[in-house]
């Protein structure tokens, strides 16, 4: 596993990609579904905020193994929670 400071960098980059494509789609489209994207950006920030939160506090600090499984189980939870975010962001922009 990598170590938790670059887990921490990567949910920071993916976040602020979520947030800087939904500017983008704000300039590109500054009358359409303004509330909405938003209300996307916000869900980044709480997505983010969750995020670092659960890798500042596992559950079971003291066993390896489930420590290692709590990391992995996070990564694939962080990759799919982004995923989310960009496809609506990218619904939203499709319109």
């Amino acid at each position: 596993m990598a170590s938790l400071r670059k887990l921490k960098k990567e949910i920071d980059y993916l976040v602020s990609e979520v947030i800087s494509d939904a500017y983008t789609c704000l300039v590109i489209h500054p009358s359409k579904n303004r509330d909405e994207v938003i209300s996307i950006i916000e869900e980044a920030v709480n997505v983010r905020n969750t995020l670092i939160d659960q890798v500042n506090h596992p559950d079971e600090k003291h066993n390896p193994r489930l420590i290692k499984k709590y990391y992995q189980t996070l990564r694939t939870k962080m990759f799919d929670e982004i995923d989310a975010l960009f496809q609506k962001l990218s619904d939203l922009c499709k319109n």
